[in-house]
């Protein structure tokens, strides 16, 4: 599956030797488990988190060799994977990707073992970088699991905060973005100063990247999505447009979403009025001005950075996260 903003820039070469080298680190003595891993890590997916880190080491490096940084990039995508076996064991998610999720194809005993496996993957890819590396990473994945405790214990709070939805899913998505890149950055032997504004960069893009998320689960489609959409709110997960449409005047209408959210009201026509009411009361354009937001600070970031090639390209990859939401 292709991501329609990887096609005009650049990244499609990247892409392939990503897909290709996952697929030569897949191989245990197990073909069964094989089978499996590669069902799922190569199922498509936009590969932001390898795409920026290989174009982070790019940038901080005067070597540029993909070669050298290839394994730590895939190292973080496999987490990733792991994270959304997880996450769709959690939810009961048959699909994933626009196709049977793992746990729906396999089973759910299966896709533990097989998150396990990618896990363990990672963490011996990430090893080969030394031992700095290595903790920056397991603290990448463990702030990952702080913020998905964070959002669970959170599930169907209608009083959280803007501020909390934001510690979430900084733990759950933009460190772990932040990570990789800074990760990247150090395995170039970069100054301190190009490691702190490649962290930052990633970051920021995180943040923007996990609000976006959350509005197309709203105003999304589940052809582009590859899952279904308004997923959040029927596990009760409230998300930056819902918690500003929950701060509406129209008492009627907040009532109603309520009763959607605590899964009341979840017939289509009710859920269908619920996303009309967000729309409407400006919590979809309030989310993209904070995911613009995040952008801008992100762009900031790297406004001393000597501009390359790769650096256009990494900026144009940040770019397209926003004009998903156009």
């Amino acid at each position: 599956m292709k991501e329609p903003f990887l096609i005009n820039s650049g990244l499609n070469k990247r892409l392939e030797q990503i897909n290709t080298r996952i697929n030569e680190i897949l191989v245990s003595e197990s073909p069964d488990l094989d089978e499996m891993a590669r069902y799922t890590s190569l199922a498509g997916g936009k590969r932001l988190r390898p795409l920026m880190a290989i174009l982070a080491y790019q940038i901080s490096s005067q070597y540029g060799d993909i070669e050298r940084i290839l394994d730590l990039a895939i190292a973080y995508e496999l987490i990733h994977t792991a994270s959304l076996v997880h996450d769709d064991i959690i939810d009961g998610a048959i699909t994933r990707r626009g196709r049977p999720s793992l746990n729906y194809k396999y089973g759910m005993a299966n896709a533990i073992v097989v998150a396990d496996y990618l896990f363990a993957v990672a963490y011996g890819l990430g090893s080969k970088y030394g031992t700095e590396i290595s903790q920056i990473m397991a603290s990448a994945a463990t702030k990952l699991a702080e913020g998905q405790i964070n959002e669970s214990i959170n599930l169907g709070n209608l009083n959280i905060t803007e501020e909390k939805y934001f510690e979430i899913i900084s733990g759950k998505t933009a460190f772990f973005f932040g990570a990789g890149a800074k990760c990247a950055a150090l395995a170039a032997n970069a100054d301190v100063i190009t490691v702190d504004s490649m962290f930052q960069f990633a970051y920021n893009v995180g943040m923007a990247f996990q609000i976006t998320d959350d509005i197309l689960d709203i105003v999304g489609s589940e052809e582009a999505m590859g899952k279904p959409i308004f997923t959040d709110i029927k596990h009760n997960a409230i998300t930056l447009p819902v918690i500003f449409a929950l701060k509406s005047q129209d008492e009627k209408m907040v009532n109603h979403l309520k009763l959607v959210i605590n899964g009341q009201r979840q017939d289509k026509e009710s859920v269908d009025i619920a996303k009309a009411f967000i729309l409407k009361s400006g919590g979809i354009d309030y989310s993209i001005s904070k995911a613009k937001w995040f952008m801008d600070l992100a762009m900031a970031a790297l406004k001393n950075t000597k501009k390359t090639p790769d650096l256009e390209i990494l900026l144009e990859l940040a770019s397209s996260i926003i004009s998903r939401i156009s």
